[in-house]
């Protein structure tokens, strides 16, 4: 009877340090991992919750020193920059990953009515906006670039696994959508470690996988340059979506008469794109696709772009104009939040 009793009390020990094993490793699985690194020319941060939160992390920084050491216009090491190099000479043979994404890229280019164009590097390096040293070109310079874009004429050969430039100048330049295929990428590293909950920011990129420990949805702001604070003046709840936000105030310099050129380049003309949007949100669970969308609605303007988010129920978009009016996706109306400095814009859900 001792006996049967002393098992039983071991027994039950047992269970109570399992009991207390297991509430230590939830609590783990609640508390936040926090990391800011800087690459691909931005900081970037991860939040990440789970037991291998630590890990994750780091390999998704890893990931991401090697995404950008293939993909940099201005490495003289990356893929791209072997493929400039080799314009109008030779096919370049790339890897597996780079492939893919090119030929992404120009499927969804064909869709941009020019708006979205890889082959726009020319006018990238002539403007060197991203660069210590950006300058209004001439006329004339800007007119020879202009003639060297056209991501039509890029070749890809899948068996070989190989990309040609025809054209001697010519020039391939994916920051356009680099930073949302960077946000896929980490999305398959926390999936591989098990990762439950995330977030990370890449830039004007931010993807979020799963849900708080405590069940709520993660909130992702909205801000505009006209706060001198650069408060958000919105947010909406994300889960399993990328948001990539673009906008003429992230990236610009000023020249010696006052006048502000962006970063976001018109194919067309060979300046600054001129749009009515101020900044403009995208958001859908293929972060390439989220990054390409928010950089052809911007150019676009947002008649164009109106009409788009009523064609498209597979894509959320926020869009505030010069008019201080917010441009909705009705299919974000539950979720979408004014803060207290946004009382003063007009929504308008499409």
């Amino acid at each position: 009877m001792k006996r049967k009793n002393r098992i039983l009390l071991v027994a039950g020990g047992l269970a109570a340090a399992a009991l207390v094993a297991v509430g230590v490793l939830r609590g783990l699985e609640r508390t936040p991992h926090n990391a800011s690194t800087y690459v691909m020319s931005t900081v970037v941060t991860q939040r990440v919750y789970g037991l291998r939160a630590e890990q994750a992390m780091r390999e998704v920084e890893a990931a991401l020193r090697e995404f950008e050491g293939r993909l940099s216009l201005f490495d003289p090491d990356s893929e791209i920059a072997a493929i400039n190099a080799a314009a109008g000479d030779h096919p370049v043979e790339v890897s597996a990953a780079t492939f893919e994404l090119l030929q992404q890229s120009l499927a969804l280019s064909a869709a941009s009515e020019g708006a979205f164009d890889i082959t726009i590097a020319p006018l990238t390096q002539l403007w060197g906006v991203t660069t210590d040293h950006p300058r209004v070109p001439s006329q004339q310079e800007i007119d020879d670039a202009l003639l060297l874009i056209g991501d039509a004429e890029v070749q890809l050969d899948p068996q070989a696994r190989t990309v040609f430039l025809p054209r001697a100048g010519q020039a391939i330049d994916l920051g356009g959508i680099a930073k949302g295929n960077a946000c896929s990428l980490a999305q398959k590293i926390y999936e591989e470690r098990g990762v439950r909950a995330a977030v990370l920011s890449i830039g004007g990129n931010v993807y979020v996988l799963g849900r708080n420990p405590d069940g709520a949805q993660f909130r992702v702001g909205f801000r505009t340059p006209k706060k001198a604070d650069e408060s958000y003046i919105a947010s909406v709840a994300l889960e399993d979506q990328v948001m990539a936000v673009s906008g003429g105030y992230e990236r610009y310099f000023e020249a010696e008469d006052g006048t502000r050129y962006h970063h976001i380049l018109s194919g067309s003309t060979g300046y600054p794109a001129q749009s009515d949007i101020v900044s403009v949100g995208v958001i859908c669970k293929d972060g390439t696709r989220a990054d390409f969308l928010s950089t052809t609605l911007f150019v676009w303007g947002s008649e164009k772009t109106k009409a788009f988010m009523r064609s498209h129920d597979d894509v959320a978009v926020i869009l505030l104009t010069e008019e201080d009016e917010l441009l909705v996706s009705r299919a974000l109306e539950d979720s979408f939040r004014l803060s207290e400095q946004g009382g003063g814009y007009r929504v308008t859900f499409i």
